[in-house]
């Protein structure tokens, strides 16, 4: 059981997608009407899921740096689940990408990326 992200070239499997945060904004229109308590309602779906994955990359210092240089080069991405299918999705990242260490090991890379989730 893995989870992978894909540029459509290139795999790489960080070894765990330790945070996967998502909202979606609600994009129904209500409109007030003078002279009754009911608004008019256009009813619209939800924006698609935006929010911060969170991965752990391990000790592998190489493939942290691979896995970084796939979120920043501006291309649509897969994210594929083989534990959660809800999580899969194609993906660009809309913010910040940030790599660090794990504070506890101090050997452990983590990388956090902010995503909007494209059709």
């Amino acid at each position: 059981m893995s989870t992978t992200i894909s540029d459509g070239t290139t795999t790489l499997t960080p070894q765990l997608v330790d945070g996967w945060e998502a909202t979606r904004e609600g994009r129904t229109i209500l409109h007030t009407i003078l002279g009754t308590n009911s608004p008019a309602v256009t009813l619209r779906a939800s924006a698609p899921r935006t929010g911060t994955l969170r991965i752990v990359v391990g000790t592998d210092a190489e493939l942290a740096a691979d896995i970084e240089a796939m979120l920043t080069a501006g291309n649509l991405l897969t994210l594929a689940s083989t534990e959660r299918a809800a999580v899969n999705m194609t993906f660009v990242v809309s913010g910040e990408v940030t790599v660090s260490l794990d504070s506890d090991t101090r050997s452990v890379w983590l990388i956090e990326a902010e995503f909007q989730e494209v059709a």
